[in-house]
């Protein structure tokens, strides 16, 4: 919002909403000026993250410039261990949720271990904790080669292409990945029947490639997490 909320600005914002609603869109939604988003950050890491994601879309650029730099040097600066502390404890916390292991015959595509939401939290913790805006500044800062950024991102693109079938082909938000719409999935990806393997197997296959490469990479963003940290213990 800009600095003075006025009646006109809140009409618009209704009026975005409702036609996003309207249409059928599940939206997340809060209209805030700058010092409200900063304070709320400060006492919630989900109000953080959704900051961190921000993305210019329309309107004054100069104030979406200044919620970043102020959020980066008011809020994040002091506050990277805390933010991987919460992050990781969530992502526990979700892993028992939705079973321990990458190799379930029913996954959660979303918040699984080895699904999307692992790859974001690293991702997240990296921007926040190193202080960049994109992926390919923490390549930049060595916490991963190029090879393994290209990895995450096939990994990435690899697990959207599947939620968004699962959700094409059930009409829902549907995050497991069902016995009966694996075969159908697999033709709209492509695979096909090879010898001693069917597409649906193939397709199983190469989901669990990708869940373990996510295991990996995570392993090799924490080992980086723990050696940076290190440097500034006394």
């Amino acid at each position: 919002l800009p600095y003075k909320q006025t009646p006109w600005g809140e009409q618009i914002v209704e009026y975005m909403l409702y036609m996003l609603w309207d249409m059928g869109l599940k939206v997340g939604h809060a209209t805030r000026n700058i010092e409200d988003c900063l304070r709320l950050s400060r006492s919630d890491i989900t109000i953080r993250t959704s900051i961190l994601e921000a993305r210019f879309l329309w309107g004054e650029q100069k104030l979406y410039e200044e919620l970043l730099t102020r959020f980066d040097h008011e809020v994040v600066r002091t506050t990277g261990p805390e933010y991987v502390q919460a992050k990781l404890a969530e992502r526990d916390e979700r892993h028992a949720k939705a079973g321990e292991s990458r190799y379930l015959v029913e996954p959660n595509v979303k918040d699984g271990k080895g699904g999307l939401r692992d790859l974001q939290t690293l991702f997240w913790i990296g921007k926040y904790f190193y202080r960049v805006r994109t992926g390919e500044e923490l390549v930049e800062k060595g916490v991963f080669t190029q090879a393994e950024y290209r990895e995450f991102q096939k990994a990435e693109d690899f697990l959207w292409a599947v939620r968004c079938h699962m959700h094409f082909l059930t009409g829902k938000a549907e995050e497991r990945l069902h016995f009966d719409i694996q075969r159908e999935i697999a033709e709209r990806l492509g695979y096909t029947t090879h010898p001693g393997l069917s597409a649906v197997e193939r397709f199983m296959k190469h989901y669990f490639l990708v869940a373990k490469d996510v295991g990996d990479l995570t392993r090799i963003f924490c080992a980086a997490l723990e050696e940076e940290q290190a440097k500034h213990v006394p």
